[in-house]
């Protein structure tokens, strides 16, 4: 296969730009404190700021925050000034970034600089696009095609496991699903004895992304992350030599093949390091995602009913590719989900020089920001009854999402849109079409279901459900 330039070096390909230069010549530290004190906001508590509100309950502060100082607000977060950027004005200009204004890398350098280090969504400008280049041969429709095909008949054998379980927790039995399916269309490979490692690691380097504490100091949740950052290593780097010398359709062996007009090929470093980001986005936020739907859909029967019938119309046991786009109403309940809890809520960039956003937000240099769909998504100018699960704002009628360009964007935006997002609309609606044709699905807790927002949504006790055949 061969694929547009990109030539290795020792510091990962970056661009030699000036622009990225003058990125890579910033302090790693965000601007300091007194610096965006013109902001409307607050420091928070003496010392800790805003941080604990903000690992304990981040829905709540942002939600006390834009009642108290609008749309976009200062917040201090470990130890430093963040703006969070709610306004859809200020998110278009910081996603879309037509001036090349924001860093993706130091915007998410103190959160998963480490952890997740030199993933696609840590590079930046022509080195971010040269890489996603190659990275789009995964996404391509042919290879979708594949996936679905692939995914269909590990679907149904997943599922079918779960007969007889009158009562399961939801979290953790479809965590393991979406591990199986990415394994099987980007490794080309099930995972075996190693599934159970290969998903704690990935549960660790997530959680400690909101370490408070950035140090690997054992038993510390930053520890533990990066120890399975390096389990994460050991996986594939052992694996590369072999799939450099044999062909495989899967994203793995093709990253390892992919070589340029020249001859040049993706270090092992660079392999392994997309492959850990990739396996992370393409399960974790997609349990995410899948999860906060079929809790909607339990909370709200006769919505599940609705999406019933509509798979059901399909006539077949399996999604097929032509029948993707008859699932309209599904789609809005996912996109509905989606809304009211994003699986990357909190999106980090950093200003590589004085930027004037307007309304009086001007940020210096180094300023560090978090564009915040959990507030954007919930501004009742943009949404009608916001706290509402309605799956038809998303109907051509109401159209919601369209009053603003940016008023909606659970995968982000810009440059940096979520590579994989047909992939994980393809993914849900497979499952769902399956999963709604064997079960119903009702709510088996004592209490109201806490669906915890950081770093990656997900239900504080693993949604307990109770199943019901639905034949």
């Amino acid at each position: 296969m061969t694929v547009a330039p990109v030539r290795p070096d020792p510091d990962h390909h970056r661009s030699s730009t000036p622009l990225a230069d003058a990125v890579r010549e910033l302090d790693p530290r965000p601007a300091p404190a007194g610096s965006m004190e013109h902001l409307p906001g607050g420091r928070g508590r003496p010392v800790v700021g805003h941080t604990l509100q903000f690992v304990r309950d981040a829905r709540g502060l942002v939600a006390r925050m834009r009642r108290a100082h609008g749309s976009s607000f200062r917040v201090t977060m470990f130890g430093h000034p963040v703006l969070i950027a709610g306004h859809p004005d200020h998110v278009k200009r910081i996603l879309v970034d037509p001036e090349k204004d924001f860093s993706s890398r130091l915007g998410w350098h103190h959160a998963i600089g480490e952890l997740f280090a030199r993933g696609l969504m840590l590079r930046d400008f022509d080195e971010h696009r040269l890489h996603r280049r190659i990275m789009q041969i995964a996404f391509r429709a042919e290879a979708m095609r594949g996936y679905l095909d692939a995914m269909n008949p590990r679907i149904e054998r997943g599922l079918e496991a779960w007969q007889g379980s009158a009562r399961l927790l939801f979290y953790p039995r479809i965590k393991q699903l979406t591990l199986d399916l990415a394994a099987e269309v980007f490794l080309g490979m099930p995972l075996g004895k190693e599934a159970d490692a290969l998903n704690r690691a990935f549960v660790d380097s997530v959680q400690a992304s909101i370490a408070i504490v950035k140090k690997p100091v054992p038993p510390f949740s930053y520890w533990r992350g990066m120890k399975g950052r390096r389990l994460l290593e050991d996986f594939f780097r052992a694996q590369i030599p072999a799939r450099r010398e044999r062909d495989g359709a899967d994203m793995f062996t093709q990253l390892c093949q992919a070589t340029t007009e020249e001859g040049e090929r993706f270090t092992d470093q660079e392999i392994v390091d997309h492959m850990i980001f990739l396996l992370m986005a393409a399960h974790d936020t997609t349990t995410s995602s899948i999860t906060t739907l079929v809790y909607s859909l339990a909370e709200h029967p006769e919505w599940q009913e609705r999406l019933r019938a509509e798979c059901a119309a399909l006539g077949s046991d399996h999604l097929v590719w032509e029948d993707r786009g008859r699932l309209v109403e599904t789609e809005w309940a996912f996109k509905e989900a989606l809304r009211m809890y994003p699986p990357v809520p909190f999106i980090g960039r950093r200003a590589v020089r004085e930027v004037d956003l307007g309304d009086g937000v001007a940020l210096p240099r180094n300023a560090g920001i978090s564009v915040c769909s959990l507030v954007t998504h919930f501004l009742p100018e943009l949404w009608s009854d916001p706290a509402r699960f309605d799956p038809e704002r998303f109907s051509l009628e109401r159209a919601e999402d369209r009053r603003h360009s940016h008023a909606y964007y659970p995968f982000g935006g810009g440059a940096h849109m979520c590579l994989g997002m047909h992939f994980a609309y393809l993914q849900v609606k497979a499952i769902l079409h399956q999963l709604l044709a064997r079960y119903r699905i009702h709510l088996d807790g004592d209490g109201p279901v806490e669906i915890v927002p950081i770093p990656i949504p997900k239900p504080r006790h693993g949604l307990p459900v109770r199943l019901e055949r639905a034949d």
